[in-house]
């Protein structure tokens, strides 16, 4: 999946993408905010036939942000699940949804050539249908609840709920810790990603142990609060060796970001699909979310949770992790303070970061 993700960051980041369909015919695709003037003449000089506007019927009245682009028709996608999706305006909304972009793609054919070699020759990324329709089944294919059981664990006087899933694809599991009661109004919920090291080992160089703890803290005591422990989530979704590849390249001087980068892999590589399909089983649309990404927020309302508040966690700093929780308020955009003189300081009261003003389409 790691092209795929590749191709996803590429889209995001106002990129042409080359869709190749069941039969190799390739499609030039772009997320319809980020057109530009050089993207459209890109478009314009290796595209046949008309330009399409892939989208959905909710955003059909997209307004391209280039004035100088030649008309173009509007297509409307469909997402006929379960059905695999064979149409290009579908895979291309596909696309933008899984890039957290607008449900509006600019789409031409290719003009008739060896669409890969084109790729290579202009260093495009490329995603298949296959590629989509097999992503849609790993992320979108429905949950088995394993079990329910008791956890009394020492962050609550009375245990956890914990519920099992399964995923009909792969194999993945997830857990969700419901504590005591019903809650008034949207739950508050916490989805944390697996930290072997930090929740297990207590490695100082991230804050996602002490996040869990505090996390299971709040939510022992807010009625009805959950936690959704999020498997395959390691190290932002590279994996677990992965992450200590990271690890060894953050050692010799690089930020988190950028040992992603030198390995291949996007900045982030995660997906929280199953967890808004947790929350749903769970019986819950609204929900507050226990977070300092941005992103999680966003993700879980594209997969259609809606999000009502977001409540910080924000874990005082330590010698090992400072620069870490820095680079993700500064490059991340997660609501944590820009600097810390010292371990323990009253991370609340500081400052927080702005994010890179290269944002989306940079």
């Amino acid at each position: 999946m790691q092209t795929f993700s590749l191709a996803l960051e590429e889209f995001r980041r106002g990129g042409i993408v080359l869709l190749l369909d069941q039969a190799n015919m390739g499609y030039l695709i772009l997320a319809a905010e980020c057109v530009t003037a050089t993207a459209a003449a890109f478009m314009v000089a290796n595209g046949t036939g008309g330009f399409q506007l892939a989208t959905t019927a909710v955003e059909q009245n997209w307004e391209i942000p280039n004035p100088n682009l030649p008309s173009f028709e509007i297509s409307i996608a469909t997402k006929a699940w379960p059905m695999q999706l064979t149409e290009p305006a579908d895979i291309a909304t596909e696309v933008a949804r899984n890039s957290g972009m607008a449900l509006a793609v600019l789409l031409r054919s290719l003009l008739p050539q060896d669409a890969l070699a084109f790729a290579v020759r202009h260093n495009l990324p490329t995603l298949t249908f296959e590629d989509l329709n097999r992503h849609r089944l790993r992320n979108e294919a429905e949950l088995d609840l394993v079990a329910v059981a008791d956890l009394p664990t020492p962050h609550s006087d009375r245990p956890f709920r914990v519920h099992s899933y399964r995923s009909q694809f792969g194999g993945i599991e997830h857990l969700a810790l419901v504590s005591h009661g019903e809650s008034i109004g949207a739950p508050l919920v916490r989805i944390h990603s697996e930290c072997l090291t930090g929740d297990a080992f207590g490695s100082m160089r991230c804050d996602c142990g002490p996040q869990l703890d505090e996390s299971l803290r709040q939510l022992g005591a807010s009625l009805g609060g959950i936690l959704i422990y999020m498997r395959g989530h390691e190290g932002r979704g590279i994996g677990l060796a992965n992450k200590m590849l990271a690890y060894a390249l953050q050692d010799q001087g690089m930020d988190t970001i950028e040992a992603n980068h030198a390995l291949g892999f996007p900045a982030d590589a995660r997906d929280f699909a199953h967890a808004a399909q947790i929350l749903r089983a769970l019986g819950h649309g609204t929900v507050r979310l226990l977070t300092n990404n941005p992103e999680k927020a966003s993700s879980l309302q594209r997969h259609g949770i809606t999000v009502s508040s977001v409540e910080p966690l924000v874990i005082p700093p330590n010698p090992f992790n400072l620069h870490y929780l820095e680079t993700k308020a500064k490059k991340f955009g997660h609501a944590l303070p820009s600097k810390a003189t010292a371990p323990g300081a009253d991370c609340a009261a500081l400052p927080l970061a702005q994010p890179d003003s290269a944002g989306l389409c940079s």
